[in-house]
């Protein structure tokens, strides 16, 4: 199974509105790493109902502004703006099932995401800390 061209679209459109990137903090877009090659290399790899569930998930966000802005549209003829706003309602949403999908959609971005070099430089935790707090406890016993 993979996804098609209109599909790639989609989930492109809507990890762009998740992982957005930030000049000012020196933080990519996803948009601009290789979403599509990535996603085709996890729906080969992954059981058919895991790629099915992927699908669904960009179906469920493409679809959503006709339900969130009440337009008949799809996540990619969105503003950004409008975007962020349509997967934050997804995601806050009563319903679980709901919610979970489009969470898996952000987990996978999240796996692109975090797996580019300039990303994973901007994430690391400097080696030597300007200056360390020492955090005492007073009082405290150890429970055996």
């Amino acid at each position: 199974m993979r996804l098609t061209g209109i599909e790639n679209r989609w989930a492109e459109a809507a990890m762009g509105a998740i992982f957005p990137g930030s000049r000012e903090e020196g933080l990519t877009d996803i948009r601009a790493m290789d979403v599509s090659g990535f996603l085709g290399r996890v729906v080969a790899s992954v059981p058919s109902k895991v790629a099915l569930g992927l699908r669904l998930a960009v179906w469920i966000v493409a679809l959503a502004p006709l339900f969130v802005l009440g337009r008949l549209a799809t996540i990619t003829s969105l503003a950004q703006a409008d975007r962020e706003r349509v997967v934050a309602t997804l995601v806050m949403s009563r319903n679980y099932a709901l919610r979970s999908l489009v969470m898996i959609l952000k987990t996978m971005g999240a796996l692109l995401y975090a797996g580019d070099d300039g990303v994973r430089a901007r994430m690391m935790v400097p080696t030597k800390p300007k200056s360390l707090v020492t955090l005492r406890v007073k009082g405290a016993t150890a429970v055996a």
